[in-house]
């Protein structure tokens, strides 16, 4: 999708971070900005950034839990009586515990899937249909390294699998979706400079309390989220099927998918 300006850009997760990185680019290219995410206060902030930044821009700000399929019915419902249509969405929320495996509680992988995979689907399900009717529309998908490559970090396991069912979420739309003239981008992001490891703020009350686990916190080379949130733009223009933030992983996920590969020779 070359021309970005007017265009309605829906970001979950869009109050901080990469959502508000992209929304800040996206709204300087001209198009107008819908951010949700669980907190108002958050998204009242982002969206005075926005508008700061980008006074000719529609921008809204619509509280949404993505992992409650009606909270995102009621989403398209407000973009709706605003005048306004999804021509791009991203999906971006996202949440993350930490610790073993066999430490997490069914509300911990509920949650964490209700957001990451089901917050996905959701926004999908709602938002897709109207771009086919139109035949045109771009969908974001941000992953993550830790999905392309499942046993490079450890004691994320809901939201390492959840990232990797997102990426084949997304390898399996693009092809379909091009028949329709939707464009579908997953974004393979690496060590950012966000606010996830502060996912516990979100949780809603139906999850319980918080997976209290103590977890030595990973060294890792953290980028800027407006460096990640460049790259999804030329990704939505140039309509590539797959960013990725950090090319000096590449060794790591060939090594990966190499190993793999050997058990095909076996």
């Amino acid at each position: 999708m070359k021309d970005i300006a007017s265009k309605a850009v829906l970001i979950t997760g869009g109050g901080t971070g990469i959502g508000l990185a992209l929304a800040l680019q996206l709204a300087a290219e001209g198009a107008n900005i819908i951010i949700s995410s669980t907190s108002k206060e958050r998204l009242a902030a982002g969206a005075q950034q926005i508008r700061e930044a980008s006074p000719n821009v529609k921008v809204l700000d619509i509280v949404c839990d993505v992992s409650d399929r009606n909270s995102v019915k009621q989403l398209k419902d407000e973009i709706t009586k605003a005048g306004l249509q999804v021509d791009i969405l991203v999906c971006n929320a996202g949440v993350t515990t930490s610790g073993d495996y066999h430490l997490h509680r069914e509300e911990d992988w509920d949650w964490v899937y209700g957001v990451v995979l089901n917050g996905t689907t959701y926004c999908i399900q709602a938002f897709y249909p109207d771009m086919v009717t139109r035949g045109s529309g771009h969908i974001v998908i941000n992953g993550s390294q830790a999905g392309m490559v499942p046993n490079w970090v450890t004691l994320h396991g809901p939201y390492t699998s959840a990232k990797a069912a997102v990426h084949a979420l997304g390898a399996a739309m693009r092809p379909e979706a091009a028949t329709h003239g939707v464009g579908v981008t997953t974004v393979v992001i690496a060590g950012t400079q966000t606010e996830i490891m502060k996912s516990e703020r979100s949780r809603p009350d139906r999850f319980g309390e918080p997976l209290k686990v103590e977890v030595e916190r990973r060294a890792a080379r953290r980028i800027p989220s407006s460096d990640v949130a460049g790259k999804i733009v030329t990704g939505i223009k140039e309509d590539r099927g797959w960013v990725a933030t950090h090319p000096d992983l590449k060794d790591r996920t060939k090594q990966y998918f190499d190993e793999i590969l050997a058990a095909y020779d076996q």
